[in-house]
């Protein structure tokens, strides 16, 4: 596999010096500019288009962005104050081709309670929207509905929506200082259904092939393994510590229907999630986290690298100290970071021969699953290159050019929305 080329992008130099005069003020940098912008064109598949879906929300420093499905949030400071206060700003989704990019205008904006850092804003059934925040220095959160249309307030009820289902959230809190508390919800009313006293290291959910929620698996810091009933609450299944356990560092994922438990960075064990019949046990120093990896299992490890391990008998296939995180992976190859080079490469899973490597390119926060990731590569003077990746090994897919465009990039809802050079935020439709 050949190494993925995109010119002298990432260093442009000044066209050659030539004898006719010397060039004024700003000559120089303006020849970098539209050489770069014309070998951009060129990579993004010819001239820029007459039209295209593209905006602008005017957002000062410090704001955070956030994609729904039909509107666009910023979280900013408020103009004018000095004191922290922040509000929230719904705009609309821009949906109709433009030579020059919309700026958008505010639908409607409603404060943020004074000291509250916003982790998600969501959108659920019947036209509204979840906001989820906390509050670091007293370690409270909580979770608002709003009216997408009004921003006008539903309900509000304590803890972090953390899973929404058609008509049911799941809540937890977070706090140092009080009993945390695992609650499931009504998405219209905020009537609890059930709720639980949470002594939880961590949480996780198991769903069927059709998205229904099975089972909530519970790894508390106490040392149990739990299978908590969404419907109820009940505990189905409760799997005690085991008479070693010394510490209370542990923490569980959901892979299939397998359950992974780290205890104090050094055993994972795996067990069923019907039951918690355990299936094999196996000794991974500094192991901090278990994710699926297509067929396999990867367990990375304290300060980068990681293991792949046979999900049926805990065996280890490979191990690698070069790969600092996977990023995405398919049945037979992984997309992973390089660890002293922070490049991406791609992997074969079965064997960890390295297939390919792709160079150094940003990554494109995403929300959910998808076989393929977006990365940017910067172009100064100019803005991103926006490219597709894909576990397979084939080189990345250029998709666009995104002018004007810094980084801080993320997608949803096939829109991409990256921080701008000249401030605010830049969003563009995903090509088809």
């Amino acid at each position: 596999m050949t190494l993925i080329d995109l010119g002298e992008l990432t260093e442009l130099t000044d066209p050659p010096p030539t004898q006719r005069r010397r060039p004024g003020p700003g000559g120089r940098r303006v020849a970098v500019v539209v050489v770069a912008l014309i070998a951009l064109l060129t990579l993004a598949g010819g001239t820029p288009p007459a039209g295209r879906i593209h905006a602008i929300v005017p957002a000062a420093l410090g704001s955070d962005l956030f994609i729904a499905a039909d509107q666009i949030f910023t979280v900013s400071p408020m103009p004018g104050v000095t004191d922290g206060s922040q509000e929230l700003l719904a705009y609309p989704r821009p949906d109709r081709p433009t030579v020059a990019p919309q700026r958008l205008t505010p639908l409607w904006r409603v404060p943020v309670p004074p000291g509250n850092r916003v982790y998600r804003v969501h959108p659920v059934a019947d036209a509204g929207i979840l906001v989820a925040m906390a509050r670091p220095d007293t370690g409270t959160s909580q979770t608002v509905r709003l009216d997408a249309h009004t921003g006008e307030e539903r309900w509000r009820v304590p803890g972090i929506a953390i899973m929404e289902m058609p008509d049911r959230a799941l809540l937890r809190t977070f706090s140092d200082s009080e009993p945390n508390v695992l609650r499931m919800i009504e998405l219209a009313t905020a009537h609890e259904l059930w709720s639980m006293t949470l002594s939880a290291a961590s949480v996780d959910h198991w769903q069927r092939e059709d998205g229904t929620l099975d089972s909530i698996v519970v790894a508390t810091v106490d040392g149990e393994v739990q299978v908590i009933d969404p419907m109820s609450g009940a505990v189905r299944h409760r799997l005690p510590p085991p008479a070693d356990h010394s510490s209370s560092y542990q923490q569980a994922w959901v892979t299939g229907d397998l359950v992974t438990v780290v205890r104090n960075s050094r055993t994972i064990t795996a067990l069923d999630v019907d039951d918690l019949a355990q299936r094999w046990q196996a000794t991974v120093p500094t192991a901090t986290y278990v994710t699926g990896c297509g067929p396999l299992l990867c367990a990375g490890l304290a300060g980068g690298g990681f293991q792949v391990v046979d999900p049926a008998t805990g065996a280890l296939r490979w191990d690698s100290k070069e790969i600092l995180d996977i990023v995405l992976a398919d049945d037979r190859n992984v997309l992973a970071v390089a660890q002293t080079t922070n490049e991406i490469v791609t992997i074969a899973l079965g064997t960890g021969e390295r297939l390919a490597e792709h160079g150094s390119w940003s990554m494109v926060s995403r929300y959910e699953y998808a076989p393929q990731v977006l990365v940017v590569r910067a172009v100064a003077e100019v803005g991103l290159v926006l490219a597709r990746l894909d576990p397979t090994g084939a080189p990345a897919r250029r998709l666009d050019v995104l002018p004007g465009a810094g980084g801080d990039c993320q997608s949803r809802y096939d829109l991409v929305g990256c921080r701008l050079l000249d401030g605010g935020y830049g969003i563009w439709r995903l090509p088809d």
